[in-house]
Order: structure tokens, then sequence, then C-alpha cells
């Protein structure tokens, strides 16, 4: 009888990560956990796993994508699911092609299908992830904004002011109020009578990359 698959599950949420660990074990498959970029490596190194389940915001230090990265330079063959809120690696500044185009990539709320969860994981195994399975390239209201639109919507959330933005872009406040109505623009965001444009944004960022991540 051939050994169980071993996929490691790197997720800094305790709940979670039982929720996927429970799920996956039920289905044959044998587990390790580890809560940080730092733990996963060494859990790595003694585990020997098939695949890994991956969290892309681990805290401090590394991410998820640059532990993928560390983890595949002693595996190249690992398997890779990268679970997570963020709707795509671009809404917190990082560049798309960074996911590897054999890793299955998720939200947190597809846990709740299980097939879906053991189709990636089995995907990742095999090295052949269809596009069902990569949810970063689905559209969202902000899918179409540039690089500097979404750090622009980063940086308001964080509370900083059109003035204190432009002091740290180099620019003047009023490159800033265009940037934000360009944001508006490109996501097709309508503002409403009353509405401030800036605050309109502001909330749509938070709405799609911030409060998921609760």
């Amino acid at each position: 009888m051939p050994s169980a698959r071993r996929l490691l599950v790197v997720e800094d949420n305790a709940f979670m990560r039982t929720l996927i660990t429970d799920l996956l074990e039920k289905e044959g498959f044998e587990t390790a956990t580890a809560e940080t970029a730092a733990d996963a490596v060494k859990v790595a190194a003694a585990f020997d796993p098939d695949a890994a389940i991956l969290d892309v915001e681990l805290g401090h230090g590394p991410n998820g994508f640059d532990l993928a990265r560390i983890l595949r330079q002693d595996t190249p063959e690992l398997g890779l699911v990268f679970l997570t809120n963020i709707p795509e690696p671009k809404t917190i500044g990082v560049d798309n092609k960074i996911v590897p185009k054999d890793a299955a990539y998720l939200v947190k709320e597809s846990v709740g299908d299980t097939d879906l969860l053991l189709r990636a994981v089995n995907a990742s195994l095999r090295g052949r992830v269809g596009t069902e399975l990569r949810q970063d390239r689905d559209a969202h209201d902000l899918s179409n904004l540039s690089r500097s639109q979404l750090d622009l919507l980063h940086l308001a959330a964080l509370g900083l002011s059109n003035s204190e933005i432009a002091q740290r872009r180099g620019t003047t406040v009023r490159a800033v109020e265009n940037l934000f109505k360009r944001a508006l623009d490109a996501a097709g965001i309508e503002i409403g009578a009353g509405e401030h444009g800036r605050v309109v944004a502001v909330r749509k960022y938070i709405e799609t990359v911030v409060l998921p991540k609760g």
C-alpha cells in the first residue's frame, strides 16, 4: 500500500490551521504544520513534504511567496497551494507574476468547499493547475487599478492625508487628488450625491483587501 502524501500547512491563524489539517487528514493525507516561515523551513527539512499549503501573510518576516521560493530551492518539484484572503498579489503591491504557474491560488472562503481545496492540492501535486484554481486571476473592483493607484489607496487606508501622501511620493497634493480620481474611474466606481471620492475609494480598498483578513 503506498504511503500517504505529505502536506505542509503554514498558517498563522490557529483555528484555520486546525480546520485545514483536519480536513486533509480525513482525506488520507499526512500533515505537518508551522505558524511562521522560519518554523516552516525547519519543519520541511524534517518532514519532507510533497506539497505545501501556504498563507500569504505570515506576520513579520518572509511572506508566503518568499517561503515558497525558499522551499523550492531544495525541492523544486514541491506542490504549492496559496490560501489567502488577498484577492490578488497586486492589491498588496506584489507583482502577480510572483505566483508560480504550477501553483494553485485560492481565497480562504474556498476552504468551505472541500472538493475545491482537494482538487487544488492534487493538481499542485501533479504540477498541472487549471485556471479554475487560480483565483488571483478573477476580476474584482480593483483589478484594473495600476500599481501606483493601489499604493495610493494603501497609504490612504493607513490614515495618511493627501499632503502626507504627496510628500512621501515626491509630488503635489493636486497630483494625489487626480490619482484618486483616476483610481475611481479605473474601478468603475461612481460617486453618489454628498460622497467624497477619496473616502469612497479607500472604503472600497478596505472592503476588498483589509476587511476579509478578519
